[in-house]
């Protein structure tokens, strides 16, 4: 890709950005753990044109991505529960995905705030709160924004900031 259309690969990003939080802002709030499951699954077909644009058609991440789909869809079946247990699974992939090999894309950053949001609604919709700092969505805001920190500062060690000025890194 040149770099004259290097705003092309931030296109994936906004759109889940965006999409995710229109998403969430209109569900009705009954449904908004639903919604935030739909949001993540925007997120997730986002992340595979993300990755189109800055390599070509990722033919090794059609597995990965349809067992990826077929939890994500699974989540919405089982309700609040598979809702907690696919926000706490997809904030965990993320922590170790980004601080193992850095996070220049935008959607890595993105996809773990929807995780999150989706971990501290569906533990509050179970009542699995307690007091302090185990109160619902504290533990998933000191963790977002660590893992946000740290992946900017691993990426940032790795030298792979090139990819957002157009530049190859790999």
């Amino acid at each position: 890709m040149s770099t004259e259309h290097v705003w092309l690969r931030y296109l994936p990003g906004l759109v889940a950005a965006m999409g995710g939080t229109a998403i969430i802002t209109w569900a009705p709030p009954p449904r908004r753990i639903a919604f935030t499951v739909l949001a993540t699954l925007l997120g997730l077909f986002c992340m595979e044109a993300e990755y189109w644009l800055a390599f070509g058609f990722p033919k090794s991440e059609v597995t990965f991505f349809v067992f990826v789909v077929v939890i994500t869809l699974a989540a919405l079946a089982v309700r609040n529960l598979g809702a907690m247990l696919l926000g706490l699974a997809g904030l965990l992939f993320f922590s170790y995905v980004n601080l193992r090999y850095g996070a220049p894309y935008l959607l890595d950053y993105v996809m773990p705030v929807l995780y999150a949001l989706l971990l501290a609604w569906s533990r509050r919709a179970l009542g699995w709160t307690g007091r302090g700092i185990w109160k619902a969505s504290r533990p998933e805001v000191l963790a977002v924004t660590a893992l946000q920190v740290l992946a900017a500062w691993r990426t940032t060690d790795l030298a792979k900031w090139g990819w957002l000025a157009g530049r190859h890194w790999r």
